[in-house]
Formats: C-alpha cells, structure tokens, sequence
C-alpha cells in the first residue's frame, strides 16, 4: 500500500498486542487499538499517534466508529486461557474473529494481518516427529476432538485459533483484501508498554517466572519443555514487516522462530551470568529435570525471510534475562503501590 493512514490493533493491552503497538508507533504509523481503557495513558507521549476505542464485547459490539479512516487491521486479539468451557472458547474466538472480519470488510480495509500459533499448523503430538512442518500444513485436530472429555489442556486454544484462522482464510477469497498470517510459538519477552497487568508476569511468561519463584536450592521446574520459543519483539517485528508486503497468489502464512533452549539451559546460564538471582533459582544438582524431546519436529521459517526480509532474532540468553529483568521491575513497582 503506498500509504497508511491508520493501523487498528486489537487486543492492543494484551502481551503481543501491546508488543506490536510499540513497533508500529516507533516506525511512524498512526495506530488506534482496542483494548481497555488504561492504555491510553501509557502512550501518551505519542499524541495523537495513538488513540483508543473501547469495544465492550468483541463478539457482539459494532465495530463501525472503531474503523473509520482504517487502511489496516491487525488482529491480534485472542487470550491464552480464557474463561469459560472449552465449546464456550472456541465459539467466542471465532465469533468474535468473524465480526471483526465483518467491520474491516465493510470499511473497506484492504490488509489483514492475523496473529496466528504454530498450534494451527500442527497438533502438539505432531510435532514430537521428525517432520519438517511449513506454512502449508494444517492442525489436523477438530472442534469435536476439543470438546472430548480426555482433551488435552491446549486443546481449547488449539481449536480456537484454528477455527478462528480458517474463518479468515475464509474471507480472503476476496480479491480486495491482502492476507497475511503470523505464527510464533512459546511467547517470551518484556511487556510492551501498553501490556494492562496486575501481577508481575501473565501467559507464557509465568514459565519463566517459575525460574525465579520458589525456595532457593529447589529442582528446576518440571513444566512445560521450553523447547521453541519466540521473543515476543520478533513477532510484532513480523507483523509490523508484514503491512509492506505485496499481496501473493499463495497464501501468507508465515512461521516466525528465534529459536530453542531448555530450562536446564537456563537455569545454568543465570547461574553463571547472574549472581544477582542465586537466591532465587533452582539448584541444578536436585531432581530431574524434564528432557528435550528426542524426535522434536522441524519448522520451515524460510517465509519470514523470503516475504518479510527477517533474517535475524533475538538469542534466547537475551530474551531470558530482558524478561526477567522486566519481571522484577514489575515486583518492585507493584510491592510499591501495595505497601502505600
């Protein structure tokens, strides 16, 4: 597009939302997000750059006021672990995912770029292969497969983003409108600017939080493997990288990673390089510690290259120790406000 007049951004309080405001605000675009109301205040400085509509209800609310002068519509709003059961979820996600898609079409956005996962690529089980997943393969599992009793934990969120990305692909049939979508796995990093949090860390940050929670000399954390990950900065570079990207005859799904490590990896790197934290992380010499996958799959990430020009990332050792340095200026400055 040769010009941009604004950028709508949903879930523009939340963890990548808030990340890819930042960005866009710092290459100079217009943004307006929707999101709570306590976002306005933390982007103060950028004037009219930046500006707020309040969506009570993404599912149900009309979006026409929150579109007007949109050229661009950034969808990231989705939470992590919603309330409500599992069929509850998945038909908000996707309710919600089609109304916005509705307004955008009916203000005449030209592009959409949708927060995707890797989870609508391949289910979890999938990837503990020796497969090489690209851009073209699909989560095989099913609404019904979600809704069974014995479903697994990301079951709800797996089917969610599923639905809800198909119900875009759905929409792009439309010669008019430009598509592209981005897929991050585990999402680590500081919290943008505009992250709305009442606690120190929320999402897939508590993983990390783990490594500094707890009674000294305990066992590192038996939870989820760390395995891929991505800093939550690369993926809202993509995104951002994604508004000058020219419309395909294929679709843009796009598989964005910085790459791996293991919390036993972590542990000894703040050992070593941070004695600062000695007495709050775990003893490497106690317990097991959960082993890396020995057939762990392989992801395809030439897209982000080829279509958006990305060719480096944040190192893990950075995005560890700059999201735990976030963290603990959120400790301090909530322990403030409580102590007042």
């Amino acid at each position: 597009m040769s010009h941009i007049r604004t950028v709508l951004v949903t879930g523009a309080s939340g963890f990548t939302g808030s990340a890819i405001v930042d960005q866009l605000l710092a290459a100079g675009y217009t943004v307006r997000g929707y999101a709570i109301y306590r976002v306005k205040a933390a982007y103060g400085s950028f004037g009219d750059k930046f500006e707020v509509a309040v969506v009570d209800d993404i599912v149900t609310s009309d979006l026409t006021d929150a579109f007007k002068g949109v050229d661009v519509l950034i969808h990231a709003g989705s939470p992590l672990n919603p309330p409500g059961t599992t069929d509850v979820v998945i038909k908000n996600a996707v309710d919600g995912t089609i109304n916005v898609l509705n307004f955008a079409l009916k203000a005449r956005v030209k592009k959409i770029v949708f927060t995707s996962s890797l989870i609508t690529i391949a289910d979890v089980p999938d990837m503990m292969s020796n497969k090489t997943f690209t851009g073209e393969d699909w989560n095989g599992q099913t609404v019904e497969d979600a809704l069974k009793a014995d479903a697994p934990m990301w079951a709800a969120y797996g089917a969610s983003k599923t639905a809800s990305e198909k119900a875009l692909w759905k929409f792009a049939t439309d010669p008019e409108v430009d598509v592209t979508t981005i897929h991050p796995a585990f999402l680590y990093g500081p919290a943008g600017h505009g992250q709305v949090l009442d606690a120190p860390v929320t999402g897939t940050n508590s993983y990390i939080y783990q490594l500094i929670s707890g009674e000294k000399g305990r066992a590192v954390p038996d939870q989820m493997s760390a395995g891929i990950f991505t800093d939550v900065r690369d993926a809202a570079q993509a995104h951002v990288l994604a508004l000058r990207a020219p419309p395909a005859d294929e679709p843009k799904r796009i598989i964005v990673l910085s790459g791996d490590f293991t919390w036993k990896d972590a542990v000894a790197y703040l050992h070593a390089a941070r004695s600062d934290l000695k007495d709050r992380l775990p003893a490497l010499s106690v317990g097991d510690t959960p082993a890396a996958a020995a057939n762990w799959c392989r992801w395809d990430t030439s897209s982000a290259e080829k279509v958006l020009g990305i060719k480096e990332y944040k190192d893990w050792k950075t995005t560890l120790t700059e999201t735990i340095d976030d963290v603990i200026t959120r400790e301090k400055k909530l322990a403030s406000v409580i102590a007042r």
